[in-house]
């Protein structure tokens, strides 16, 4: 129920979220993405169905989200990235990935339940390229979906599998600015 904090060398820093009693806030903390330029900490905890917005000391400046279905709810919210103004979200169990406003106001959602293109199942690792297209690890199959704002599905790549160009229940992505995956 707690994060660890590491300097880059590995030295072990310090802990966010420790409670009296060795506790911690968190049911099941499973998402970070840190805001180093606006101080901000954003930690998925997937049981508790809400986003926990930190300041860098660790302290609780607000909640976002709780259970459910609709617009800016969340059903095991798993994988964070920020991108822009942009807070995205995996929401695996309403498999499908919302994007917010760092203030946590929804902006839009891509995905719905499926086993066939365009759809999810099981929801992963997430990224937007600097076109603003969202790229969804999609865990079962073994692919990469990329999705424009709309939703629509532009291509995916990748099938599952261990030789070259396959994945083999791949849980995580990163695009770095010059839109390498």
């Amino acid at each position: 129920g707690k994060v660890f904090v590491f300097e880059s060398s590995g030295k072990f820093s310090r802990v966010i979220g420790s409670l009296k009693g060795g506790e911690g806030i968190f049911k099941r903390p499973t998402g970070i993405a840190v805001d180093s330029s606006g101080g901000r900490i954003y930690v998925s905890d997937t049981l508790r169905n809400k986003i926990y917005v930190l300041d860098m000391q660790g302290s609780v400046l607000q909640t976002i989200g709780k259970p459910g279905s609709g617009e800016g709810e969340f059903n095991f919210p798993t994988e964070l990235r920020l991108r822009g103004s942009d807070l995205i979200v995996v929401d695996a169990m309403n498999f499908r990935v919302q994007v917010l406003y760092r203030s946590g106001t929804f902006k839009y959602a891509i995905g719905r339940i499926g086993d066939t293109s365009g759809t999810m199942f099981r929801p992963k690792g997430i990224g937007m390229d600097s076109e603003g297209d969202l790229y969804v690890v999609e865990g079962l199959w073994g692919v990469v979906q990329v999705f424009n704002r709309k939703g629509q599905l532009l291509y995916y790549f990748g099938q599952r599998g261990k030789a070259a160009g396959q994945f083999l229940m791949p849980a995580g992505l990163f695009i770095d600015r010059d839109d390498r995956v």
